[in-house]
């Protein structure tokens, strides 16, 4: 099921042309900052970097919620579930088949942007911008993976595929704007401290993975302000990274438990 997943997905039009999008604003993006380091004489990837740090991790987030949210609601509008769901073949398949094939084919438009972005930021890369590197890439395959996980919950929930699509897109903007903005309002008045704002990200998974990304770029906090600091001196760069690693997992896995219990208990 996950293979048969991944084929639709990989032959969809809209997955290659977001994934050639990707690629191209990657692209564009260390382009820019390539032409920054030079005009400044300095060498490492940090401008593009933090770039792609927003890029990496705002793009998979909305394709993985636009997959995940289609790929249970869609079967079951074409009659395809229910053929599946009659088949000697268990429930949790019919959630683990769609998350693994959408998460493979978007892992794979992830790496072709980044891939791209590679190549250009090859000959002013140093030795030690590996770890940056591959922390970005990590946390956005991570948050992407997440989302997907997200949008099967979504998708095992609702009753149309233009409602999915709709709650996918709600939930981004939420995710990706509104909890920032609502937080930056509240923070102040609220009082929140350190703790609060810990809080806070932990319970938005595209914050947590652009946190993780920045703390594999500066291990010190520093890239975080005062936030990060706290971050660091409280639960050191480990700790710190294993407490969004683990706020991912529980956003990645509570969604899947629910789509398996919803396609359990419902009318497929």
């Amino acid at each position: 099921m996950a293979s048969w997943e991944y084929r639709n997905a990989s032959r969809s039009r809209w997955v290659i042309g977001t994934a050639v999008a990707f690629a191209l604003l990657c692209l564009a993006v260390s382009l820019l900052g390539l032409r920054s380091l030079r005009e400044l004489g300095l060498s490492g990837v940090g401008p593009a970097s933090a770039a792609l740090i927003n890029l990496g991790i705002l793009l998979p987030a909305l394709m993985g919620l636009l997959l995940g949210g289609n790929a249970l609601v869609a079967a079951r509008e074409q009659g395809v579930l229910p053929m599946i769901a009659v088949q000697p073949v268990s429930r949790s398949s019919l959630v683990l088949g769609p998350f693994l094939g959408v998460s493979a084919a978007l892992a794979a438009s992830v790496l072709l942007g980044f891939g791209a972005a590679a190549v250009v930021l090859s000959g002013v890369a140093r030795r030690s911008d590996v770890l940056p590197l591959t922390a970005l890439v990590g946390s956005t395959l991570a948050v992407a993976v997440t989302c997907v996980a997200v949008g099967l919950g979504v998708s095992a929930v609702s009753r149309s595929r233009l409602q999915a699509t709709s709650t996918a897109i709600t939930l981004w903007f939420l995710l990706a704007l509104g909890m920032d903005l609502v937080l930056a309002a509240a923070a102040p008045a609220l009082r929140m401290g350190p703790t609060g704002l810990l809080v806070a990200v932990v319970c938005n998974p595209l914050e947590a993975g652009r946190v993780l990304a920045l703390l594999g770029s500066t291990p010190d906090g520093t890239a975080l302000g005062p936030f990060g600091a706290y971050l660091v001196e409280s639960f050191g760069s480990d700790g710190a990274a294993a407490i969004l690693v683990c706020s991912l997992l529980l956003w990645t896995v509570a969604p899947l438990l629910l789509a398996r219990r919803v396609l359990s208990r419902g009318d497929l």
